[in-house]
């Protein structure tokens, strides 16, 4: 006699919460296994790149849109994070002298920098010329008063220019109008500013009749007219000077930059900007 048919056994309570735990253990056991194995997008990522390093540079008020322009290629290049601080070359390297945070210097006259050899915070075979420049006669658009060159100063009410002990195109400004035989006699008339970039602020508000500038500051500038410009052999160059600081503590990426200043690219975003190109020299 054939036993009836049973159907399947099922498990039991505890039978089932048996299952069911070791099956959370092996899960459990799987996930650990693999959080500690690398992926393959994990072995492949980048390590994490390390901080710029600060270089301070201290430069020519008429260097800063060429400098701003410059910067993102050169922080790229070498992990490098540039902070500029513009102003006179005079003024700045006051500051130098006095101890103030530097990498760089670069000024607007070589005396600046021969300042800062015969105190010897400067070494003069690190020092490059990598640039020149002109000087120019503005007057406002409108021209008031007249003027077209050298000549017709003397009727200006007031001209403008930088002041001739620290900012270099005021020392320009004068010795031209002494080799013009005029400076004693404009005297009267002159209004000395801190930097460049007053002294065209004063002509383009029409405070003053003419300035006598560096020509790349007034580079596409439609609120003033060029009415001359000095012709070479009439003054000495102008010539841009930069050059590490002894002292400064990243001294190899400071002569990197001083040396980046005289390479094909920097060349071409300095003569775009209105500087002359570096002297083959």
């Amino acid at each position: 006699m054939s036993r009836p048919h049973q159907p399947p056994l099922r498990p039991g309570t505890k039978q089932v919460l048996g299952l069911l735990l070791a099956a959370l253990v092996a899960i459990t056991m799987f996930a650990g296994c693999a959080s500690s194995t690398p992926s393959a997008a994990t072995l492949a990522a980048p390590a994490a790149t390390t901080t710029p390093v600060q270089l301070d540079v201290s430069a020519a008020t008429t260097l800063k849109k060429a400098f701003t322009i410059l910067a993102p290629a050169f922080e790229k290049a070498n992990n490098a994070k540039l902070v500029y601080n513009f102003g006179a070359s005079g003024v700045l390297q006051k500051q130098v002298e006095g101890g103030a945070p530097c990498d760089v210097f670069a000024s607007a006259s070589p005396s600046q920098v021969s300042s800062l050899v015969a105190d010897g915070l400067v070494s003069v075979e690190s020092t490059v010329t990598f640039a020149g420049n002109t000087l120019v006669i503005i007057v406002p658009a409108n021209n008031p008063a007249g003027i077209t060159g050298p000549n017709d100063l003397a009727k200006a009410n007031k001209i403008v220019t930088g002041n001739p002990a620290t900012a270099p195109h005021g020392a320009k400004a004068k010795e031209f109008l002494t080799m013009h035989g005029t400076w004693d006699s404009l005297q009267p008339k002159m209004v000395f500013a801190d930097n460049a970039a007053q002294t065209l602020d004063y002509v383009v508000r029409g405070e003053v009749d003419a300035g006598l500038i560096f020509g790349n500051e007034v580079l596409a500038n439609k609120d003033v007219k060029v009415v001359f410009t000095v012709p070479d052999g009439a003054i000495k160059p102008i010539k841009y000077v930069a050059a590490p600081i002894k002292a400064s503590k990243n001294l190899d990426l400071a002569t990197k930059f001083t040396q980046f200043l005289l390479t094909p690219e920097a060349q071409t975003v300095l003569v775009a900007n209105g500087f002359k190109p570096a002297p083959t020299k």
